[in-house]
């Protein structure tokens, strides 16, 4: 027995001497090509570049990762003890390796499969996705283990920790746990739930296959099993396990991680850096500061979500995308049955399926065909019955909305200009397997329609050029086409006051008459004879020019135009910023035959707010790198003033130079001196004051209460488009609603009727933050008493004399 233990004793001995110098000999012989530990560093760290609003709000996030590294301190506990247990519930108790763990590993590799599975402890993991490849090989094990040991030793175990869960990749392109917490709840990770936190720990070691967006139910199993860890190890009480795994998986199914969305701008400012420092930008974890408003932005976006949906719903609803044929008769016979026990169990049943064909990747790739909008619900209509809806949702929870009488409004649409009867339930109008959007209101989920419709706005500071709000389009998830800089549409009737103000430049008054009557035109440059009406159909005689724009009348314009010439006309009307060369050639240029952006209208419009000034609008006013140290400063640009220089000596448009240059809109115009008259814009803002106080935009503008705001409708033909342009002296809108393809708005729907209304709800808020202005005269402007008849000066007392602005010059006139 004596010598067995000897025998024993000396045998372990050598075992251990020998596994000593095979580890110490592994050491020397891998060491020169272990990597730096000190490369395991969080400055090392990708960073994209992120867009905020001039306040500080995050509107954009770019690169090839989304990242925002958390310090331990600010790692809510559950979220921390949820990655404790599911990967290494003994991580501040060792020095780097699990024993345990580590053995496993050893017979894992020496298997036929390889070293395949086993994440390792938390430290291991480290050093593996920062150093290390994603190799499954003994020699990768053991350096693994080597890396780790001397990152034990060189960091603490909460920097460690740090390094860990702002490293690790969670899918979607998230890295670290704020990034997922935003992108998957749309929420900072201190305001995640229990089961949030353990939904998160569950895609930490595979996202492509455990992935709350891509396969929800495998991801609940992966939740309630780590809940399951933190109970037994005590990290919660049975109360909060019971209520946690009973929870429902419900997380955002599409990326929308911003508070106030400005994605077109946001996307130009992403264009501009990357045109101007390379793709190096998305890297460097640089700060982007627009000088868009929050409250300017998040008000234009409410209001061109609420008008254009009222604007829809005059016109019916539009027949709904049908999927029934994706799915097999018993399914559609649950549908039909509402067997909905069925119907869950077959989730259940197919949570960890990886096929293609399961149940829950044909409803995916259903909801996958549209675009999100975070107002709204995809849904797939499972079946109707005693005036009840019954519904799949996104997250593949089912559920039902009741019939109610607001939706007298789904009549049929038959076309833009007729609808059918109006629908008694939700019969008249859905089937099963009919995709939806629900919408919630008022606590309570309802049946909505997206509208066709698109619409683009853009306001600016008129005196310094800074861009206040933009909204490219209805939704930048469904069309990245930038309707403010990218769309040129037919300008229509808000194109007038350039033509009345070229007018008064020739020595016309306001109170000048021109024949509203018939008139023929047999022009060469048109392709028939053309016999122009007011859009009222009437003809009103003679009339002021005043009167005319404030009614626009077209035959006014048109004459007006042709007195003035085209030639004179089209020179004046270029100093609001238009290239004379893509100005209409033909007298349909008084009716805004000419293709302008609504970049290029509110700049125009501009010129007539701040009192005869073109401006060139700007939309960034700082980038600081990740430091905070200021890399580019629009302010530093104007001090420095170096765009003179550039135009005087062409040779200092260098790279340097130029990457300091301005983050204009569009091409600058450097014009520091008035390009018109303050006179002539003065007489021309208070006719478009007048405008606001008349007809119907006077009775939808009352609700604002203001005098000192003016604005321009206009309408194209057939209602292809349709604007308003509108000012204050310190804000200048432009608004655009129109369908990308070119088709009409519908009959009886003008600028009035659809642009206006948002210009008025996107207002009332920014008049709050408007002081009134006091209605000041230029010099060189008199009140004088005008004979109505004639439209001249009189001083006589004719009964129907009134009072009108003149030029001084132009009193005899």
């Amino acid at each position: 027995m004596l010598k067995i233990i000897k025998f024993l004793f000396w045998s372990s001995i050598a075992l251990s001497i020998l596994a000593l110098s095979i580890i110490i000999s592994s050491y020397f012989i891998l060491k020169p090509n272990l990597p730096e530990i000190s490369l395991v560093d969080e400055t090392q760290l990708q960073i994209p570049l992120k867009v905020f609003t001039e306040d500080g709000i995050l509107i954009g996030e770019f690169g090839e990762i989304k990242r925002r590294p958390l310090k331990f301190n600010d790692i809510p506990n559950d979220l921390k003890n949820a990655f404790l247990a599911a990967e290494d519930d003994a991580f501040f108790r060792h020095q780097g390796i699990s024993y345990r763990g580590l053995l496993r590993s050893v017979i894992r590799c020496l298997s036929p499969r390889g070293c395949v599975g086993g994440g390792g402890t938390i430290s291991m993991q480290v050093v593996r996705g920062y150093l290390l490849t994603r190799d499954q090989t003994i020699i990768r094990k053991i350096k693994e283990i080597f890396l780790a040991l001397e990152l034990e030793s060189t960091l603490s175990k909460n920097e460690i920790f740090e390094l860990y869960i702002n490293r690790n990749f969670f899918g979607n392109r998230s890295y670290g746990i704020e990034a997922a917490a935003n992108t998957y709840f749309n929420k900072s990770s201190l305001e995640l739930t229990l089961p949030e936190s353990a939904t998160i720990a569950a895609m930490a070691q595979s996202p492509s296959r455990i992935n709350a967006i891509k396969s929800p139910q495998r991801t609940k199993q992966r939740r309630n099993w780590i809940l399951l860890r933190m109970y037994k190890l005590r990290m919660i009480d049975e109360k909060n396990f019971n209520q946690s795994i009973n929870t429902p998986l419900s997380v955002s199914t599409n990326i929308d991680l911003y508070e106030v969305d400005g994605k077109y701008i946001a996307e130009q400012a992403r264009q501009d850096i990357i045109s101007r420092y390379g793709l190096q930008a998305y890297k460097e974890g640089w700060s982007v500061f627009t000088t868009v408003n929050s409250t300017a932005q998040s008000s234009a976006n409410r209001s061109i979500r609420i008008n254009l949906s009222k604007y829809d719903k005059k016109h019916g609803w539009k027949e709904a995308d049908n999927f029934i044929n994706l799915f097999n008769e018993d399914e559609i016979n649950a549908f039909k049955n509402f067997s909905s026990n069925f119907f869950e169990q077959k989730l259940i049943d197919e949570g960890v399926d990886d096929s293609l064909n399961s149940i829950e990747s044909r409803f995916n790739s259903i909801f996958e065909q549209f675009p999100f909008y975070n107002t709204h619900t995809k849904a797939v209509v499972l079946n109707i019955q005693d005036n009840k809806l019954y519904y799949i949702n996104e997250n593949l929870i089912i559920n039902s909305i009741p019939w109610l009488d607001q939706y007298s409004w789904a009549r049929k649409r038959i076309t833009i200009n007729t609808t059918g009867p109006k629908p008694s339930n939700f019969l008249d109008f859905l089937r099963v397997g009919d995709f939806i959007y629900l919408k919630k209101e008022d606590k309570s989920i309802i049946l909505d329609q997206i509208p066709i419709a698109q619409s683009s706005l853009i306001s600016i500071d008129p005196n310094l050029g800074a861009v206040k709000a933009y909204v490219g389009g209805s939704n930048f998830l469904k069309s990245n086409f930038d309707r403010v800089k990218q769309s040129y549409p037919q300008s229509g009737s808000s194109f007038k006051p350039f033509i009345f103000a070229a007018a008064l430049s020739k020595n016309y008054n306001l109170s000048s008459l021109i024949n509203d009557a018939p008139i023929v035109f047999d022009d060469k440059n048109l392709e028939s004879i053309w016999r122009p009406q007011n859009y009222t159909g009437k003809f009103y005689g003679p009339t002021s020019l005043r009167e005319a724009l404030i009614q626009s009348l077209n035959i006014v314009s048109i004459k007006l135009l042709r007195e003035i010439g085209l030639k004179d006309a089209k020179s004046f009307i270029s100093k609001f910023g238009f290239s004379e060369s893509r100005l209409p050639n033909d007298l349909s240029l008084a009716l805004g035959s000419g293709n302008f952006s609504p970049l290029e209208m509110v700049r125009a419009f501009g010129v007539i707010a701040n009192g005869g000034y073109l401006i060139d609008p700007y939309y960034i006013s700082r980038i600081e790198d990740r430091y905070g140290n200021i890399i580019y400063s629009h302010n530093d640009f104007l001090e420095l003033n170096t765009v003179k220089d550039i135009e005087a000596f062409p040779w200092l448009d260098t790279l340097e130079m130029n990457i300091k240059k301005p983050y204009y809109l569009t091409k600058p115009q450097n014009k520091e001196e008035r390009v018109i008259d303050e006179r002539i814009a003065y007489l021309i803002k208070d006719t478009l004051k007048k405008f606001m106080k008349r007809g119907s935009a006077g009775r939808k503008s009352s609700k604002l209460n203001r005098d000192d705001i003016g604005g321009k409708t206009g309408t194209t033909n057939d209602a292809v488009s349709t604007w308003f342009s509108g000012f204050h002296d310190d804000l200048v809108t432009t608004v655009w609603v129109g369908n990308d393809d070119f088709t009409s708005l519908g009959e009886n729907e003008y600028g009035s009727t659809t642009a206006l209304p948002i210009w008025i709800d996107y207002m009332e808020k920014q008049l709050e933050f408007l002081s009134i202005r006091d209605n000041q005269i230029p010099e060189g402007i008199s009140f004088t008493k005008v004979n109505k008849k004639t439209g001249k000066a009189d001083d006589s007392n004719d009964e129907g004399s009134y009072f009108e602005l003149f030029l001084n010059e132009n009193i005899e006139n």
